[in-house]
């Protein structure tokens, strides 16, 4: 078996792009949200000129974002760990945040 920084490299695991949350918390907003959107969706095609679809487009642009925001969050939580991991390692651990 590879090991994960293998796979990472090679592109063959993307932990931005394949984490969901999977509390029911989460799937709970989630469905309401969709709920949302579905239903202003609606109110947004009988408006005269409808507004739908540019209300559409604009939410596409906006999701188009996302991925780049959750490959920020990665980086920034795995090099955290990673300083974590440092510390420990070097026995420099203390209690107080720096």
């Amino acid at each position: 078996m590879k090991s994960l920084l293998l796979q990472l490299y090679g592109g063959e695991i993307f932990p931005a792009e394949q984490y969901t949350p999977k509390t029911e918390e989460y799937r709970k907003l989630r469905r309401e949200h969709c709920k949302h959107y579905e239903d202003f969706i609606k109110q947004l095609k009988v408006l005269d000129p409808p507004l739908d679809k540019r209300f559409i487009e604009i939410m596409d642009e906006q999701l188009d974002v996302f991925p780049l925001e959750i490959s920020e969050m990665f980086i920034d939580g795995f090099c955290l760990g990673a300083r974590m991991m440092i510390e420990i390692y070097q026995k420099d651990f203390t209690d107080t945040c720096e």
